[in-house]
């Protein structure tokens, strides 16, 4: 007790320095609240603008298509059934028509009668060449006579003049130069005709290549029809239907409408979503996409290797749904050892997109 007493005195101090010390403490933590209140609303706000959206998805293959026959015949091969996987350009069925191997071969013999024409074509404008040539010759050869005929008859009319030689020698000469005359005359026919041989032969010329142009489009026509006998892979996929069998008798317009074959690009898939209306205006490209229900999930990326997201949005609504169809790209990896992709056409799934809500 007498302890007490003594402190006492001192008692006061010890309980301002308490006080002063509260005080700074709580003003601290005040602050210490205020700040983290501030940064947990920001936050908040941020988490807010990011909004999940889970939908169904189902995945296609990139790429589809059915393979229809383009010519009428039957079916000779059938070079692939369903689950193979083939080639750009390999041949799936081979169909037999003979009546268009026999039009190449018709064809081919008339582009061959056709050149010859142009062959003979040909060698008749050089034959009337050489005729055109003979008779400008002959005409030459004339205007030299008739020179020399004309210089006999001008010396044998001086002669005459002066009675050094008959008159008979005279008239002989002035007939001289009038046959020479009449034999250029013709001569000028001759060349004229020949000038007119040439041009027809380069006409008919002219007419037989047109011919075998006509002839060479002809046979590309009917070679391009044969052709489609063997109908091929438009690119690398996996046969996924077949509706044809050796014997059949195919036609382009089959009565029940089914192709051949149904070929799908499963390398790389779609996935497909169906957004609500209410939830359609949130989507955007390049929204971050997670998959669920699916195996291995996590590994799946895009065909580039980067993360899965929004590919392609098809900016309208269905009118029957009301939704709005959504398209991400996804890599299918092929399993050597099982023979089998990851993903089949036509799975079904759940997929968690991160839409950004700006409103």
């Amino acid at each position: 007790m007498d302890l007490l007493w003594r402190l006492w005195p001192e008692m006061p101090n010890w309980k301002n320095i308490e006080m002063k010390f509260i005080i700074r403490f709580s003003r601290v933590m005040l602050v210490s609240l205020l700040w983290f209140c501030l940064l947990v609303s920001v936050l908040t706000a941020q988490e807010s603008e990011n909004i999940k959206v889970r939908l169904p998805i189902i995945v296609e293959g990139d790429l589809k298509t059915e393979i229809q026959a383009r010519i009428a015949g039957y079916v000779a091969l059938v070079h692939g059934d369903i689950g193979d996987r083939v080639m750009q350009g390999k041949v799936l069925v081979t169909l037999d028509a003979p009546e268009l191997e026999a039009t190449v071969l018709r064809r081919q013999r008339m582009l061959q009668q056709a050149q010859a024409k142009v062959s003979v074509s040909e060698g008749m404008i050089e034959i009337a060449k050489a005729k055109l040539s003979q008779a400008q010759s002959a005409w030459q050869e004339q205007q030299a006579l008739l020179k020399l005929k004309m210089s006999v008859r001008d010396r044998y009319s001086t002669l005459v003049n002066g009675g050094a030689v008959q008159r008979e020698m005279l008239d002989e000469a002035v007939f001289a130069v009038s046959a020479v005359t009449a034999a250029i005359a013709k001569v000028d026919a001759d060349i004229a005709a020949a000038k007119a041989d040439v041009g027809a032969a380069v006409n008919e010329a002219e007419y037989a290549k047109s011919g075998v142009d006509v002839a060479k489009a002809e046979l590309r026509h009917a070679v391009a029809q044969d052709q489609f006998r063997q109908i091929k892979a438009p690119f690398d996929g996996i046969i996924t239907e077949r509706a044809v069998d050796q014997g059949q008798l195919v036609s382009p317009g089959n009565v029940d409408g089914k192709p051949l074959l149904v070929i799908e690009h499963v390398d790389v898939m779609r996935g497909v979503l169906t957004v609500p209306a209410v939830d359609a205006a949130m989507v955007q490209v390049g929204d971050p996409v997670k998959l669920i229900g699916f195996s291995e999930a996590a590994k799946v990326t895009a065909p580039g290797g980067g993360p899965l997201q929004v590919s392609r949005i098809s900016q309208t609504l269905d009118m029957t749904t009301r939704t709005m169809r959504v398209e991400i790209d996804l890599k299918n990896v092929f399993d050597e050892k099982t023979g089998r992709y990851q993903f089949l056409s036509g799975q079904y799934g759940s997929a968690s997109v991160i839409a950004r809500d700006d409103n």
